[in-house]
């Protein structure tokens, strides 16, 4: 039987985020990452995240991620596993580390990241206590329509037009997605809003059993990193109406900042023992000079800011002279997806 070409499966959250010890300062992937319209072609969250964890493995347990900026270089390839090699750049109050990652078939960095860890504040420090919350019930309230998470449409493979007709043609199939589970609030109820003020609303819980957050809270913590990114650009082509119109499409940075501690992070609800639903909300920051903006808070489900997030990426609208590469375009994902059906291989 040939190797698989992805990840696409519904694999718990520690299995996907497991990784192998080669030295003290360099780690490698086990599970293989989701490859978006079942493609070999690497969901950026998945070294994101990964590379976050790679790093924790290098601090003390009481240290906890609060800050993460990650550069996307190249496109990983879902069908090979990742190296990570980490380096020391400082400790003290807070830890910082950085890390390169590559593969095995190529010595080129893909992905490079620089991740900041703090201790808890301690019990008699003084703090400024100031932070945004919401009520997603009342603001929104009519997209939500009364529904739990759960009830809601799965997240799509890709989140664009030519994919959501795909679903429709194949019996609302859509592509198993590793680690989180993920549902999409259908906002058009709020379609007649002005594009920058649009939102996107996204909920997700982990799959499968995780540690306490005592345990090991910056598993935690990667899987809020793992969520972030998950059809983060779409947000911007379809709220300003591009559309499947693109000829690229990719990430080029990506900024997490956590507001809360290891506690409130707990993807784990302590009263259930079940998975805990969080909700992000998104929304399109611009667009000029080839690039757009992707910003985005995070929310635990009664309104807590667990964190916010920014994203640069490249977005091209699509023309006649630039009608894009295969695997980065709408017209190159649906030939691959329709090959991979016609092989069985969905």
């Amino acid at each position: 039987m040939p190797p698989p070409d992805n990840g696409n499966e519904y694999l718990p959250f520690r299995k996907l985020i497991a990784l192998e010890r080669i030295n003290p300062l360099t780690y490698r992937s086990i599970a293989l990452a989701f490859g978006p319209a079942s493609s070999s072609r690497t969901y950026g969250g998945h070294v994101f995240m990964q590379a976050a964890y790679a790093a924790a493995q290098t601090v003390k347990k009481e240290f906890v991620l609060h800050n993460v900026t990650g550069w996307f270089l190249l496109a990983g390839k879902a069908n090979e596993r990742f190296i990570y090699t980490v380096r020391v750049l400082r400790d003290g109050g807070y830890c910082t580390r950085s890390v390169d990652v590559m593969q095995e078939s190529s010595p080129d960095i893909c992905f490079t990241c620089t991740c900041s860890f703090k201790k808890p504040e301690s019990a008699n420090a003084v703090n400024l206590n100031a932070s945004q919350s919401i009520n997603l019930t009342e603001k929104f309230g009519a997209a939500l329509k009364g529904k739990r998470p759960h009830e809601h449409e799965e997240m799509p493979g890709i989140d664009t037009p030519w994919y959501w007709e795909f679903i429709r043609r194949h019996n609302g199939y859509t592509e198993p997605f590793p680690g989180l589970s993920l549902r999409k609030v259908n906002m058009d109820a709020y379609k007649h809003v002005p594009p920058l003020e649009r939102r996107h609303l996204k909920y997700y819980s982990v799959i499968g059993d995780m540690p306490t957050w005592e345990e090991d809270a910056n598993m935690h913590a990667c899987a809020h990193l793992y969520a972030s990114d998950r059809n983060s650009l779409f947000v911007i082509s379809n709220h300003l109406g591009v559309g499947d119109n693109y000829s690229s499409i990719a990430s080029l940075a990506h900024t997490v900042i956590f507001h809360s501690n290891a506690e409130e992070m707990n993807m784990i609800d302590p009263a259930t023992g079940q998975a805990r639903w969080f909700c992000q909300e998104a929304w399109a920051g611009g667009s000029r000079h080839g690039r757009g903006m992707h910003e985005s808070r995070m929310w635990r489900e009664d309104g807590l800011h667990v964190a916010s997030t920014v994203q640069d990426g490249m977005l091209r609208p699509r023309t006649e002279q630039s009608k894009g590469k295969v695997g980065f375009s709408p017209d190159g994902m649906i030939e691959g997806m329709e090959r991979r059906k016609a092989l069985g291989k969905l």
